[in-house]
């Protein structure tokens, strides 16, 4: 009898420690719920997530901070003199390089090296279009304070992302191995009784490579008989890469079904261009007014694009069919359609092409094959905007 109430007693004590236990776990997750509310954004991307970049060419792991963006850890509260905010795409975040080797921190680096006391932040995004960039503003601007936003736009990329807005490459899906009942019975249970914790344990953990994987065949069955065509002519090297998830499919979309994907940008007489270019303006006026809000500037730069800005480099498109003419290297146009767009608000505009396609080089400016910044291109294109930036910033 003795034995059975001690261990009915110790059994009581048990369930007693595990309840007692739980609830103090989840008040503590409350708690915690109400710091990452309050030090925790989703301003461009899940915070705290991870990602694995992997191609023939390069292998990087990115990670998220606190505040959703590809960068260092930064307080909502600007610690520097001068706060500056950059949106733009994969260029601007960095695609193929490691944080500190990405143009914006470089340049930031570089311009607090000469004595500046500033802070320029990262707000990239891969695959972005001005609608994104707009989008991105809407949810920085009010939060982060800065002094100025600078809109880093892609030479013709951004114009072609305007102008085939509804035909583009689908959203890659996040594949998730598929749980037993049992797992997910507890999963929903955990959710439940601890949703903060279990949200910042179930963070993104990306690996790029696997989902192109996937991508690759959905894109293949896609093809009409004019892009198998294409495709089956296609560069021998290119198809191993991208089968294999090696390759961003992106590329193989863009070439065989606009092989003018860097021809039609350029021209100003098209209806579809026209019509980019105002849509693009119209864009720039919206994160001009969420600046004119929050009292900040707005600065409109050009980002060289491969076609236009390396002789050396720009031969590789063609292996990918792309139409290449003679007259695309250096082509002003492929700024000026964006300065169109920025002067139709008044908005500031500068280009560093010519700077950049002169500038003194070691290595690869970019990515033969990606088409992104190399740490060289990068580092170049840093240096090809610092003079201007700091007149800019000491002016204010």
């Amino acid at each position: 009898m003795n034995f059975k109430n001690s261990l009915t007693s110790k059994l009581l004590l048990a369930t007693f420690s595990v309840a007692f236990i739980v609830l103090i776990l989840a008040v503590a997750d409350r708690l915690y719920g109400n710091y990452l509310a309050k030090n925790t954004q989703e301003l461009v991307y899940p915070p705290c997530s991870k990602a694995r970049h992997q191609s023939s060419e390069f292998d990087i792991f990115v990670k998220i901070n606190s505040l959703g963006f590809r960068d260092y850890e930064y307080p909502l509260t600007k610690k520097k003199k001068y706060r500056v905010a950059v949106i733009g795409d994969s260029f601007t975040f960095g695609w193929g390089v490691d944080l500190e080797d990405c143009w914006v921190k470089i340049l930031e680096k570089e311009l607090n090296a000469s004595g500046l006391d500033f802070e320029i932040l990262n707000l990239g995004k891969g695959g972005a279009s001005p609608a994104d960039y707009a989008q991105t503003a809407e949810k920085i601007i009010s939060v982060l304070k800065p002094d100025l936003v600078v809109v880093a736009a892609l030479q013709a990329n951004d114009l072609h992302q305007l102008i085939h807005a509804y035909d583009s490459l689908p959203r890659l899906k996040i594949i998730q191995p598929e749980k037993g009942y049992l797992s997910k019975k507890i999963t929903y249970i955990l959710n439940r009784a601890f949703p903060n914790f279990m949200k910042r344990l179930s963070v993104q953990n990306i690996n790029i490579s696997e989902q192109w994987k996937c991508d690759a065949p959905a894109l293949l069955t896609s093809f009409g008989k004019e892009q198998k065509q294409r495709f089956d002519a296609l560069n021998e090297n290119i198809k191993p890469d991208f089968q294999s998830g090696l390759l961003n499919p992106w590329l193989i979309h863009q070439a065989v079904y606009y092989p003018e994907y860097f021809v039609q940008p350029l021209d100003t007489a098209d209806l579809d261009v026209v019509i980019g270019i105002s849509a693009m303006a119209d864009f720039f006026a919206a994160i001009q007014q969420n600046c004119k809000a929050n009292n900040a500037e707005m600065l409109v730069i050009s980002v060289p694009n491969l076609a236009y800005s390396s002789n050396e480099e720009m031969n590789t498109l063609k292996k990918y069919g792309f139409t290449i003419p003679d007259t695309l290297f250096g082509n002003p146009l492929a700024d000026e359609t964006i300065k169109m767009a920025a002067d139709e608000n008044g908005i500031e505009f500068y280009s560093a092409s010519e700077k950049f396609r002169q500038s003194k080089k070691e290595e690869n400016l970019y990515y033969p094959f990606d088409g992104h910044f190399t740490k060289e291109g990068n580092r170049v294109f840093a240096a090809s905007v610092k003079e201007f930036f700091e007149r800019k910033i000491k002016t204010n």
